[in-house]
This record gives C-alpha cells, structure tokens and sequence, in this order.
C-alpha cells in the first residue's frame, strides 16, 4: 500500500510539472528614427548566449528580447546586464536593462495563446 501511495504522489507531481504552461516572451523595438538603425543586443534571452547584431529599416520593428517563461511577465525577467546599442548616421545610444524595464512599465502587452509581445514605439530611442 504504501508503494502505490509513493507511486500515486510521483505520478501526480510529475503530471504538476509536465502540464506547466510555458510561454514566449517577445519584446520589440519599432524604428521610428527615419533611416537605418544598427542594433547590437546582449544578455537579451535565457534560450541562448548570443549577442546579436541586427540592421532595422526605417518602419520596421527588432526583436531586442525573447525570453522562455512559466508565468512571469519579461519584466521580471530580463537580466541585470542586459545591454542594447542603437547606432545610426548621427550617433550612438545605450539602453540597459533598468532604462528598458522603464520603457516596458508604459507598454500594452499583446497575448496570443502561449506568445506574448510588447513592442516599443518611441522616437526616444534614436541616438
């Protein structure tokens, strides 16, 4: 009895951890700067350790971070050295984790089943 009981409980926490909802956390960056952005981002995922360099056209939008996550909001989880660099023609702007939580608070966060996204929409961030 107390073999099916301990098989019992393993099976039902095993069932607990295996029916978590895992959701995808995308955060992009729309260019409202009126030409070519160079983008390099770094610490900007828990899925990979790449920094990344990315050339957004004028109107478009960048993923800056994607993060795997079991409930949080990307708020709580980007990283305290998360580092964004814009550069274009003029100049060069650096955007770190605490400035992009700040930008993230004033955000609407668009849900699609297991995705979610907040998008960036600001002329601030041109250098």
């Amino acid at each position: 009895m107390t073999r099916f009981a301990g098989f019992i409980l393993l099976f039902v926490s095993l069932y607990g951890c295996a029916a978590q909802q895992v959701y995808n956390n995308h955060v992009y960056m729309e260019n409202r700067c009126g030409q070519p952005l160079e983008m390099k981002v770094s610490n900007s995922s828990n899925m990979h350790s790449l920094d990344r360099t990315l050339t957004v056209a004028a109107g478009a939008r960048a993923l800056v971070a994607s993060f795997a996550s079991y409930g949080e909001d990307v708020i709580e989880q980007i990283p305290s050295n998360y580092q964004l660099t814009i550069d274009d023609a003029a100049g060069s702007k650096s955007i770190d984790a605490t400035q992009l939580k700040q930008r993230l608070a004033v955000v609407e966060k668009v849900t699609e089943g297991t995705q979610r996204e907040w998008t960036i929409r600001e002329a601030s961030i041109c250098p």
